[in-house]
């Protein structure tokens, strides 16, 4: 691997964020290889196969350091949505948002991960919402929301909405949210040893755009969150302009306090500033990654909807999805259905869907009504613990890519219309069953276009007696 020339500007900045044994031994590891990770999707009960993995991450138990990179793309279980691939740094942070939940005795919480895009913090978050909570992803960039969609729709919850807006138009939300994680767009510097082009990129007048930048996202959310509710402030950079010193401001000018936090002493976690914390590459497998938790103390007025709203427009809930209406909501926008988890999310703002801004999704796309046949979408079929009407069919894994591919499925069966297709217990999503075989309904604009590539996994085969139990 060729050596990584790095700024003197940039080795300063290091040498004024860290003690001096800590600056070598960093540098050091910037010039070494990235490691690779997965974080498992703990509702689709899959598992890795032993041999390839290297370690387990201590802060994270679904997240995994893999021995190399495989090809994804080839690999069923990762478009089925059973894991993602995630640096393993940045998978503290659905942690944190975990143990905030475990400790709150708040029902109903509606969470936001403020900068969402590609979906790694959002998947995550989702996963640890408890039942009855909200996750509202934003990505402020609005081509960069279908792949946020996509991800979130692939992991299969279905607990979230996504919008594209900016920070000050949530922010008149005000008093809404209970936590808000908010991943600062930075100057990336605990990225370079994954991405040795952003180097090229860097430099101190960067990092003072970025700083402000920061400051400005902070103080244009922060009305939004509830006294008492929590700000998890993060980057990928080292500086302390752009870690500390705005934490300390976020504190002293919006009103807030730095939580401390008793971390196992086996998280590689450093921190020389009570309630900011770092994970770095010479200590931990992962990037350089920033993030303190900080509690709201000032008062805000109290969130509230406007007396006349726009009621939204819902269709009756399909015959065949009956059995799910107590435990979601539907929306419908012309023939195309979607639903989202409800809860006491929805007891405590029921205009929430018609007050936030920039919605450009509320939950899953489930299906359409077609001349008032109903048509289950993939999407439907992809969410966990729902039950689905129709039949299943087990494919093998070549099968399961060539469906992926968006491609016809040459599989002959006696019962004709919409079945599910799985794979390793997997649910992959739906096909139309025809005289020869299937008609694809994944979604064109998620087919995988590499052609020739073999079908392979990272997940463990289940064998038949677990199969059984499922």
């Amino acid at each position: 691997m060729e050596k990584i020339k790095l700024p003197e500007s940039f080795i300063s900045v290091l040498n004024a964020a860290l003690p001096k044994e800590d600056v070598g031994s960093l540098i050091e590891a910037i010039h070494g290889e990235p490691s690779i990770s997965v974080r498992l999707n703990p509702k689709k009960g899959q598992n890795i196969i032993d041999s390839l993995v290297l370690k387990s991450v201590p802060f994270s138990q679904h997240t995994k350091i893999l021995k190399e990179r495989p090809l994804f793309t080839a690999d069923p279980g990762l478009h089925a949505g059973a894991y993602y691939v995630q640096e393993s740094s940045s998978s503290i942070v659905g942690e944190i948002v975990s143990l905030l939940l475990e400790k709150s005795e708040e029902t109903g919480s509606v969470v936001l991960d403020l900068c969402a895009a590609p979906g790694g913090k959002s998947t995550h978050v989702s996963s640890v919402l408890r039942q009855g909570d909200l996750l509202v992803a934003n990505e402020v960039i609005q081509s960069r929301t279908p792949i946020l969609i996509e991800n979130l729709t692939k992991w299969g919850d279905g607990n979230f909405v996504v919008t594209s807006t900016d920070a000050k138009n949530l922010g008149k939300m005000e008093s809404l949210f209970s936590i808000i994680v908010a991943d600062m767009p930075c100057s990336g510097e605990g990225m370079f040893r994954k991405d040795p082009k952003s180097i090229e990129e860097w430099s101190i007048q960067n990092v003072a755009l970025c700083c402000g930048r920061q400051q400005r996202i902070a103080f244009d959310i922060w009305p939004s969150l509830k006294e008492g509710g929590y700000f998890i402030y993060s980057t990928c950079t080292y500086n302390r302009q752009e870690n500390e010193e705005n934490v300390e401001l976020i504190c002293g000018e919006l009103g807030g306090k730095a939580i401390i936090f008793d971390f196992p002493k086996d998280w590689p976690i450093y921190s020389d500033t009570e309630g900011m914390y770092r994970l770095l590459p010479h200590l931990n497998d992962g990037e350089g990654f920033f993030f303190s938790v900080i509690q709201k103390t000032s008062e805000s007025d109290v969130y509230a909807s406007p007396k006349k709203m726009k009621q939204p427009n819902v269709t009756a809930f399909p015959e065949e999805l009956q059995k799910i209406k107590n435990d979601w909501i539907g929306h419908g926008e012309g023939n195309y259905f979607s639903i989202v988890r409800g809860g006491d999310w929805h007891k405590h703002h029921p205009l929430l869907l018609q007050l936030l801004p920039g919605i450009k999704q509320v939950g899953v796309n489930i299906g359409m009504l077609d001349h008032k046949t109903w048509k289950p979408s993939a999407a439907f079929d992809l969410l966990s613990n729902i039950g689905t009407y129709y039949e299943k069919i087990d494919v093998e894994i070549d099968t399961a890519l060539t469906y992926y591919k968006r491609e016809f499925v040459a599989k002959k069966l006696d019962k004709k219309g919409v079945v599910g297709l799985r794979w390793n217990a997997l649910q992959l999503g739906t096909g139309n069953a025809v005289n020869n075989g299937i008609n694809n309904l994944w979604p064109m604009n998620w087919r995988v276009l590499q052609k020739n590539m073999e079908a392979k996994t990272i997940l463990a085969v289940r064998t038949s007696e677990e199969l059984s139990e499922d």
